[in-house]
């Protein structure tokens, strides 16, 4: 990375990195190929809607990737690392992607029914018994009391959120607090003082507490994730990120896609705000989520948000989901099993955020004006996306919390469309 202490004016600054970022003819520091395509030059409307974004000090810095409908990969670039500082943001730069590990975790599981070690419809008890006697609050807004559950917990439940599970974050209700009070928080480092150490640790504290609902009977946004990181440890017989780390992490080339921030790692790691949802505080960094917090040893490794990623490895993740499988020369999966991944699991008659969803990922069913997308986002504004019926896939990398509280998104998908010559009908 390129650490030159640059002397402009704030306003230049701000400009000239994000187009200096573009011209893509060097390798920043990850290790990865150089981009061929400068995105100026391909995307400028997008291009433009980030340098808006940081010249106005919505955000520090942004990064985009795209794979276009004719296999280029384009890097797009504004601002730097953190307000106040002259670390500009790379195709390289390092985000906390949170709950975009999901896609990742679902992709393992896929792998694993490829493989023939497990299906849609296998039962999560048969390789989770701390799972085996269920129960489902009785009333889960007023208390924890609880019946035995009817339904069997699925693999496909647990891809879908539709296990009954919670979360943590989910509110102040009774179910939620007990999370909390059980250290049921994974996904950040180190969490609350009483987290749990790892991931049998979870189920089985899990086992004891209440269902929101019947496995199957709804969509309940959850650390389903997390408990499919324990069954992909059980069924494939090595730990969960060494699963990770040699079935999707190594064969895709994703090399700055880490748990845990390596020596040097930090000087790359762009700052999480927080930011007010009416704009009279100033962003302030988020305690508990700094460089060093990351660079701690991890005992618990969140399926469901605790990785650590940069714009090029995540966009080569969605790229392979997109080519079918194939990573460059490497094939990592057969078609089907990818085309499985980023299409809807969920029963007809449940709805995920307006639509379906597939293995870790949300899906735009028919009529939709993205119908056939794939993808998810994390908490701090991070978004990933596959469009099959158009031909791209694209990732969004920004530090800002809570969640879309900088609305960067919405100008960006419309302008990358018109870039790209893509019509939507509504």
């Amino acid at each position: 990375m390129d650490r030159n202490r640059l002397t402009a004016s704030r306003r230049t600054l701000l400009l000239g990195v994000g187009a200096l970022g573009l011209s893509g003819c060097a390798t920043f520091g990850g290790g990865g190929s150089a981009p061929t395509i400068r995105g100026l030059d391909r995307l400028p409307r997008s291009q433009t809607v980030l340098n808006r974004f940081v010249i106005e000090r919505k955000l520090p810095g942004v990064s985009v990737g795209v794979r276009t409908p004719d296999g280029d990969d384009v890097f797009l670039q504004a601002g730097v690392l953190a307000f106040n500082t002259f670390d500009r943001v790379t195709p390289d730069s390092l985000f906390r992607i949170f709950s975009m590990t999901k896609p990742i975790t679902g992709t393992a599981a896929a792998l694993l029914i490829e493989d023939g070690k497990l299906t849609l419809d296998t039962a999560v008890a048969d390789i989770v018994p701390e799972f085996a006697n269920l129960k489902v609050a009785t009333n889960p807004e007023r208390g924890l009391d609880g019946r035995p559950a009817r339904e069997v917990m699925t693999i496909r439940h647990l891809l879908t959120h539709t296990s009954g599970l919670s979360y943590s974050i989910a509110g102040d209700g009774p179910i939620p607090r007990a999370y909390r009070e059980a250290g049921l928080t994974p996904g950040a480092p180190g969490g609350d003082t009483n987290q749990v150490r790892d991931l049998d640790e979870l189920v089985r504290k899990l086992g004891d507490l209440p269902l929101t609902n019947e496995p199957g009977a709804a969509y309940h946004y959850s650390l389903s994730l997390d408990v499919l990181g324990l069954v992909i440890q059980r069924v494939s017989g090595m730990a969960f990120p060494d699963f990770i780390q040699r079935r999707i992490l190594n064969p895709v080339g994703m090399s700055d896609t880490v748990w845990r921030l390596r020596d040097g790692d930090a000087a790359r790691l762009m700052q999480v705000y927080g930011f007010s949802r009416d704009g009279r505080t100033p962003p302030a960094p988020i305690p508990g989520l700094s460089a060093e917090d990351y660079a701690r040893p991890v005992t618990l490794y969140s399926g469901g948000g605790g990785l650590i990623s940069s714009t090029r490895d995540y966009l080569d993740f969605l790229s392979m989901l997109l080519n079918d499988g194939r990573a460059g020369r490497v094939r990592v999966m057969k078609a089907e099993t990818a085309r499985l991944i980023r299409s809807d699991i969920l029963p007809a008659d449940l709805t995920a955020e307006g639509g379906g969803y597939g293995f870790g990922g949300w899906v735009a069913r028919p009529g939709h004006p993205r119908q056939g997308e794939f993808g998810w986002s994390g908490a701090a504004g991070t978004q990933g996306w596959i469009d099959p019926e158009k031909g791209f896939a694209a990732t969004l990398m920004i530090q800002a919390m809570p969640y879309r509280v900088v609305d960067i998104l919405s100008e960006l998908r419309p302008a990358l469309d018109a870039d790209l010559g893509i019509t939507r009908t509504t």
